[in-house]
């Protein structure tokens, strides 16, 4: 009797870990607002883009994000100079067919913290959107040295029957910035010492050649 209960005990164990294991990737998965890149590597005058991610997202039809970013060392370039104030660009995933917000506010006195306000809206709203893409795009200009954060300080996400969706935003980019060459600058010193070495070796090759 005994022998029988120990293995309906190992029994129910392997079954509830294979229903574990099966599970675990289905609720780690979710919602997710994220920044990308992580990180960035300028020196001042550099210019880089930074996307708002949204990831596993089930018929999404409005959406609003929120961050802040330090305005002493960076400065976000204008996407439509045509309009007033200044913007960020729409991504390619969720359709901007209503702009509800989209401003970014510069330095008041006293603070470093400028701040970006962006919500839009598909319309009709059974264009909504399913999976993963870019919501909008950030281009920010390195003013000065330093070390800087891009963060989102709030979201919201809404279905097509104005509910608000679950998401994690916790996201940031973490912005460094030195004098000096950039990565991108370091690249292209490398791809000239690169062919200017080719070169040479071919100067060389044929002068021996012609002997």
């Amino acid at each position: 009797m005994k022998t029988k209960l120990r293995r309906s005990a190992v029994t129910l164990l392997c079954c509830w870990g294979v229903v574990s294991w099966m599970m675990g990737p289905v609720i780690a998965q979710g919602t997710r607002i994220r920044l990308d890149p992580e990180t960035l590597a300028l020196t001042p005058g550099d210019v880089e883009t930074v996307e708002i991610w949204v990831e596993d997202v089930a018929r999404l039809a409005g959406a609003e994000v929120h961050l802040a970013f330090d305005s002493t060392l960076l400065a976000v370039v204008d996407a439509d100079p045509e309009t007033e104030g200044v913007q960020v660009a729409h991504g390619d995933f969720l359709s901007p067919d209503f702009v509800a917000q989209n401003v970014v506010t510069q330095t008041t006195a006293g603070s470093s913290t400028s701040t970006i306000d962006y919500a839009i809206v598909c319309m009709p709203l059974d264009k909504a959107v399913s999976g993963s893409g870019v919501l909008a795009r950030i281009t920010f200009r390195a003013l000065a040295e330093g070390e800087a954060q891009v963060r989102i300080s709030g979201a919201l996400l809404s279905d097509t029957e104005s509910q608000p969706i679950a998401a994690e935003a916790d996201s940031s980019t973490a912005v460094i910035i030195r004098s000096g060459p950039s990565l991108g600058v370091w690249g292209l010193i490398v791809l000239v010492a690169v062919a200017v070495a080719a070169g040479i070796v071919v100067v060389v090759w044929r002068t021996v050649k012609n002997r």
